[in-house]
């Protein structure tokens, strides 16, 4: 029965994290149309990228919400990083705005930092969940910051 709730939960989660790109359509023709640095990489990879870190952030949250062991400042964590990445796809692909689109990938960055931290300091395994989250994150920041800079 709990592995069948830690599906439902995971399955919500994960709902949640695509809502974004199927109201914002992503268009990876604009990403292209770009200026970009060399190493920018193709637009495929964020397409294989996000949805992994979105699983990972799922699971992670369904088994710490059916154990009842996500604090209330993991919870805030996510909520505002989850409502920061959610205007991503719009500030990007819809409205075109190459430096809103820095800083909302900053600040998931930041959000991903906290997350991080907050984590390390409950759990010294459990941080590792964040390690990808960070890395990417960071790797996207540097990468729009460059993009705007250079467009």
């Amino acid at each position: 029965m709990k592995y069948i709730k830690i599906g439902v939960v995971f399955a919500v989660c994960l709902l949640l994290y695509f809502i974004p790109s199927l109201l914002f359509k992503a268009d990876p023709a604009y990403y292209k149309s770009l200026n970009l640095p060399s190493y920018a990489p193709p637009s495929i990879l964020f397409a294989i990228a996000w949805p992994i870190l979105y699983v990972i952030f799922s699971m992670y949250l369904a088994i710490k919400i059916i154990h009842h062991d996500l604090s209330k400042e993991m919870m805030v964590y996510f909520f505002i990083n989850y409502i920061i990445s959610f205007f991503f796809n719009k500030v990007f692909f819809i409205d075109h705005n190459l430096f809103l689109t820095f800083a909302v990938t900053f600040c998931c960055f930041l959000t991903g930092l906290f997350l991080f931290i907050t984590s390390f300091k409950q759990s010294k395994k459990e941080f590792y969940v964040f390690v990808p989250y960070l890395l990417w994150t960071l790797f996207a920041s540097i990468l729009m910051a460059h993009i705007y800079l250079i467009n």
